[in-house]
């Protein structure tokens, strides 16, 4: 089933493609149909308007008394941002971090203090409500969704549980394709800029009939990474240390011919059809029916290590069972140091970070293999030693794959002058794989595996109306989804050889309102309600074990009801201030992603309230316009998960969770009271506590004179436990979460010549302070309540900086647009994570450019 979806997803692929880029056979039409369109918003000099849908009825965002960033394709191709990955730089209070190599293709995101962490596991329940035309996304992979033929885009800042589900406590982001007219236009647009980058993109928008219109839409695009993965024996030879490669063999023989370079990160290949059929056979029904694929063949990750963990071997270097131990290095990491120095001389230390070049870490000498250690002399068995089944001489491929289908269809139906219907229904089909070699070394110590299969059928009924006098506006529906997926887990590092697969169903039916009653011209009140039962059943299977074992992970089952009130005034007509208080909630999940079989256990749900007031308002005919808002975020549970340390030498079935980091020398001394030689390993247990989040924002855009055009926003906020004890779950060390901050500004200006437009642009990003240190809030014998954050574990603010420069024909039929990312060529990441063997970071796009052409018809 599976692989017919792909089939018929590639068919779509290449059909919509070649639709659009027929467009170069009808531009007369197209030129006649959208010259005046353009002619008159360009006559229009104020600041333009938007109109979005997010209480279910198209309003000026203006009007709209929630705040929500709306952002057109122009907005977001002058910032250069093409994916829900890079969307943080440009809205106020959102962190997007692109998917790590052990979660592909899903972003951590957080939007105003509330996350929705980078697990791709089925199993946990999404914190923000992503929709692509109405169709909702409802699991975390495959959340990283690219802005291909964009109407607009809609960020919705806070909860919006009772306009777009309880899986919305942060927020939503609503993308919006182009829906077909029928005037014969379009577009054709090519990209080629640096590491090989081409790209394509095109539409073609056809009346088949008076009634019937079609668009078609493509984008591909191909770019060789900016990392580089190095053949580590190449490399060492390269630099003149051949003595620290010990006796490893080359990864190719020919890598001294390419520099020791035998392949990229960072880079990769991706295509995107859709097409929308469109019959409108009355001015009061309008039927769509949308179908969309986008394939994904990407480079790895373009993930580096910044250090390793201490490393000692027994019988080596005049080293001891005892003395490593001393040095923090448990007895199963002790196994693996003795396997790699009886096979090749080395051991895990600086010699595998690779050198520095253009300001900074880029590279890896990572090879998703695992080479086919001789086991003579290698411990084996225990708690300490290698299992029987640990995988040897063995590779996964490298990249990542990712495959989704969306087929939907909506209608609207006027059923009179004042009451709307509108029904939608949709299928997609998604499904990825991927690896992490997380030791990011060609010892292969830590590689782990996964592959996700995702079928999501959702439906969603609502109605929508004006009563007395159309003062009141109402809308009600109903919503239902219904997602079945599988999970295939391969995870192997430190001694452990892990199988899992989980299957799981995930089901959520609502039912909700929403109400806006004008009490004057100038004062409206607001309020809803969303009635929700969840209702999620996980399995896994070992396959480890002779005869396969089912183990039933539980109901994790929720009903609950939201609800939103709201108030806003209109001061002038372009000036209105509102206030609002809503709920929201996030169900509960399960760790499906677990080191060991005695570590599955529930997530916490998460349940808020939240506070807001802000301010809309344009100025001088439109050439100002100043958006404000600050919220209280009172979340009465917030899911808090803690990392500490399982001893795998501790008899029984249940594992007791120790509040210590497993590569510690507190983790051995606790587990030496346990039979056998001491093994911590990592264990993370989920939880619930009570926490405020604070903050505001500023958007404001200005038009000071004719051809300039200044944006700028700024968001902040601090989260604050609500737990004061330490070493409780939740607690946070005093000094180690200060305020988040972000900065947008985009600064533009028209020259209009007898040749055309140019227009050049500088686009800059602000993120401020940052910290990853797992550990601060653990106790050790060092720092018993606590302590600040390691140098390594912290990112200081930086900028970014994009230039570029556009043109526009005088009669708008063609452009270009020349554009460099990354200006000052600035080194930069986005998180250090803390393993068992190193602390690695995904490494951000150094200095880039690259030149499109379009036309327009």
């Amino acid at each position: 089933m599976i692989q017919r979806s792909s089939f018929v997803g590639r068919r779509l692929l290449a059909g919509s493609c070649l639709l659009a880029f027929a467009a170069l056979s009808q531009p007369a039409l197209a030129q006649q149909t959208t010259a005046p369109q353009r002619d008159a918003a360009s006559d229009n000099e104020g600041i333009q308007d938007i109109v979005v849908t997010a209480r279910f009825v198209a309003e000026n965002v203006q009007d709209t008394p929630i705040a929500i960033t709306a952002a057109t394709q122009a907005k977001l191709e002058s910032a250069n941002v093409s994916n829900v990955g890079e969307l943080g730089r440009v809205i106020p209070n959102l962190r997007t971090i692109p998917g790590d190599s052990q979660s592909a293709g899903t972003p951590v995101i957080r939007l105003r203090g509330v996350v929705q962490g980078a697990s791709s596991s089925l199993a946990t329940p999404p914190a923000l409500g992503i929709y692509t035309d109405d169709i909702y996304h409802g699991t975390t992979a495959g959340s990283e969704l690219d802005f291909t033929d964009v109407e607009r885009l809609e960020v919705n800042r806070g909860p919006q549980s009772t306009l777009s589900g309880n899986a919305s406590i942060g927020g939503s982001i609503k993308l919006y394709t182009v829906d077909p007219k029928g005037d014969g236009s379009g577009y054709l647009e090519i990209t080629g800029g640096s590491r090989k980058h081409m790209e394509f993109a095109g539409a073609l928008d056809l009346g088949l009939s008076p009634t019937l219109s079609v668009r078609a839409s493509g984008h591909f695009k191909r770019q060789d990474g900016f990392g580089n993965r190095l053949d580590f024996a190449c490399e060492m030879d390269k630099l003149g240390t051949p003595a620290l490669r010990g006796t490893f063999p080359y990864a190719q023989p020919d890598s001294k011919n390419r520099d020791c370079i035998i392949g990229h990160t960072g880079g990769g290949t991706m295509a995107v059809g859709q097409i929308k059929l469109r019959w409108q056979p009355t001015d009061g029904v309008d039927f769509m029916i949308t179908a969309r694929h986008r394939e994904e063949n990407m480079e790895e990750t373009p993930e580096v290590t910044y250090g390793f963990q201490p490393s000692c071997a027994p019988g080596f270097n005049g080293q001891t069972a005892a003395t490593c131990l001393a040095k923090g290095v448990s007895s199963p990491l002790q196994t693996l140091y003795i396997m790699t120095m009886a096979n090749f001389g080395v051991i895990t230390d600086s010699r595998f970070v690779p050198p520095a070049r253009n300001g900074g870490i880029y590279d890896t000498y990572a090879t998703n293999c695992r080479p086919n250690y001789n086991l003579t002399g290698v411990p084996q068995g225990g708690s300490a030693g290698l299992p029987a089944s640990y995988p040897l001489g063995y590779c996964y491929k490298q990249g990542k794959d990712a495959h989704n289908t969306l087929v939907s269809a909506r209608l609207k139906v006027d059923i009179s002058d004042k009451v709307h219907m509108t029904a939608i229904g949709g299928y997609t089909n998604y499904s990825n794989e991927f690896t992490q070699n997380g030791d990011q070394s060609p010892l292969g110590l830590v590689i782990s595996h996964f592959r996700n299969y995702d079928h999501q059928w959702s439906g969603e009924l609502r109605f929508d109306g004006k009563l007395f006098d159309d003062k009141l506006q109402w809308v009600a529906g109903l919503f239902a989804v219904d997602i079945t997926g599988a999970q295939r887990n391969s995870l192997s590092y430190s001694n452990v050889f892990q199988l899992a697969d989980v299957y799981g169903t995930m089901k959520s039916q609502s039912a909700f309102f929403h109400l806006d009653y004008s009490i004057t011209d100038r004062w409206r009140v607001s309020g809803g309600g969303r009635w929700s039962h969840t209702d999620n059943h996980f399995q896994t299977v070992n396959p480890q074990t002779a005869i396969p074992t089912v183990t039933d992970l539980g109901f994790a089952k929720e009903k609950r009801i939201d609800w939103l009130i709201s108030t806003d005034y209109k001061i002038t007509d372009d000036i209105m201030v509102y206030a609002s208080a809503a709920t929201g909630s996030r169900p509960p999940g399960v760790f499906t992603i677990v080191n060991t079989p005695r570590q599955y256990g529930p997530t916490g749900s998460e349940e808020l309230i939240a506070y807001e007031a802000g301010l809309k308002s344009d100025w001088f005919d439109k050439k100002l316009r100043s958006n404000m808002a600050v919220f209280y975020t009172d979340y009465k549970k917030v899911s808090a998960g803690r990392t500490g340390t399982e001893c795998r030498n501790q008899p029984g079935t249940t594992a007791t969770f120790f509040d210590v980091q497993q590569g510690t020398p507190e983790a051995i001394t606790i587990c030496s009271q346990f039979p056998g030689a001491p093994s911590p390993i990592t264990y993370i247990i989920g939880g619930s506590v009570p926490a405020t989040v604070r903050g505001a924002e500023w958007e404001v855009t200005a038009l000071p004179f004719h051809g300039l055009k200044l944006e700028y926003s700024i968001g902040t906020n601090k989260y604050i436990s609500g737990i004061k004890t330490p070493g409780q779950t939740g607690y946070l060390y005093p000094g180690t979460n200060h305020w988040v901050w972000n900065q947008h500004g985009n600064v533009s200006y028209d020259l209009e010549t007898s040749a055309g437009t140019f227009t050049p642009s500088v686009d800059w990003a602000w993120q401020g302070w940052q910290q990853y240190d797992p550990s601060v809030n653990s106790p050790t014998a060092a720092f018993p309540l606590g302590h600040q954050p390691e140098e390594i574990f912290v990112i200081h603010p930086y900028s970014l900086f994009n230039g570029q420069l556009a043109y526009e024909a005088p009669d708008r039929s063609w452009s270009a647009r020349f554009t460099v990312t990354n200006l000052a060529n600035h080194y930069y990441h986005y998180q250090v994570l803390r393993g068992t063997i190193n602390a690695q970071t995904r490494v951000g796009e150094p200095r880039t450019w690259s030149l499109s052409v379009k036309k327009t018809f």
